[in-house]
């Protein structure tokens, strides 16, 4: 029973089973699966999905295996990505489903940021349309409704990209960003169970990459030699060029909204410039003098 339960468990949180589906992955029939369910007062059962799914979208248990590949997918380190990667590997090769505490986890022992994230997660695996109340920045709590398709990280901090739901009425479509500390409550509306909801389109806390800018820039000494020692160029947002003389480097930026540029270059200033000259650069440099005149006066 035990060992059923698990893979019950692992099973249900990547996508919606059918008592067949589980009977036949555990070699039993759907009596027994039945007699598992029982045992398990978060897992429902759906005669329109003709599927199993989580109450409330948070299990009670999610295996040390789930939660590790849930949250490593976060990492954008290349580096520390790697050695996730081996060490989940590791995981699953010790896996023993014979007892629940050996490898599951209590969910109500979690911080309150991970059940956010492990609900989203789950209803994105599901294709589960949320209700949730959002505060974004300067704006009060507002119901939304929301078709989440992928979570994802800038530095510390958690965001959801997803499309407003019909229910929505406004905006229907649209894509947004959320901030899962802006999410205050979570519920389910509906599970789509023809359509997916899962996106691996890169992107960022403005935006998906998919309609991205690019800026050409100039770095050199200790701005050229920190992109270089952190591995900036394996990830997305960042494109290595060429090698130019005395310690400087040429590289490219993909942006979705010049504030991310200009943050760039006034934190490297005067180690970094802007060597093309299109119509967005040109008005990055002038957003940069301006808030430099500004910050001038100010003194």
């Amino acid at each position: 029973m035990e060992s059923r339960r698990v893979r019950t468990y692992n099973e249900l949180f990547n996508h919606l089973c059918s008592k067949q589906e589980l009977a036949e992955k555990f070699g039993v029939t759907t009596k027994t699966i039945e007699n598992t369910i029982k045992q398990c007062d978060d897992i429902a059962y759906s005669k329109k999905l003709g599927s199993y799914y989580f109450k409330d979208l948070l299990p009670s248990y999610i295996s040390y295996q789930n939660y590790f590949n849930l949250f490593s997918e976060s990492v954008t380190n290349p580096k520390i990505r790697e050695d996730f990667i081996k060490i989940g590997k590791i995981l699953k090769a010790n896996f023993d489903e014979e007892k629940i505490d050996r490898n599951m986890i209590s969910t109500n022992k979690l911080s309150e940021l991970s059940k956010k994230i492990i609900k989203v997660a789950i209803a994105i695996n599901h294709s589960c349309v949320l209700k949730v109340a959002y505060s974004g920045s300067k704006k009060p709590k507002e119901i939304k409704y929301i078709r989440p398709h992928r979570i994802f990280t800038v530095g510390p901090i958690y965001y959801l990209s997803l499309t407003y739901d019909k229910r929505n009425k406004e905006k229907v479509g649209e894509e947004r960003q959320f901030a899962f500390n802006g999410i205050e409550s979570i519920e389910p509306v509906e599970y789509l169970k023809n359509e997916v909801f899962k996106s691996n389109k890169e992107g960022n806390a403005f935006g998906s990459f998919e309609n991205e800018k690019t800026i050409k820039l100039i770095l050199k000494d200790s701005a050229a030699n920190f992109f270089k020692r952190e591995g900036l160029f394996e990830t997305h947002s960042f494109d290595y060029l060429s090698e130019l003389s005395d310690n400087k480097i040429e590289i490219k930026m993909h942006y979705n909204d010049k504030i991310e540029v200009i943050k760039l270059v006034q934190q490297w200033l005067p180690q970094i410039t802007i060597s093309n000259s299109s119509e967005d650069a040109r008005n990055i440099v002038n957003d940069i003098k301006h808030n430099y005149q500004e910050f001038i006066a100010s003194l």
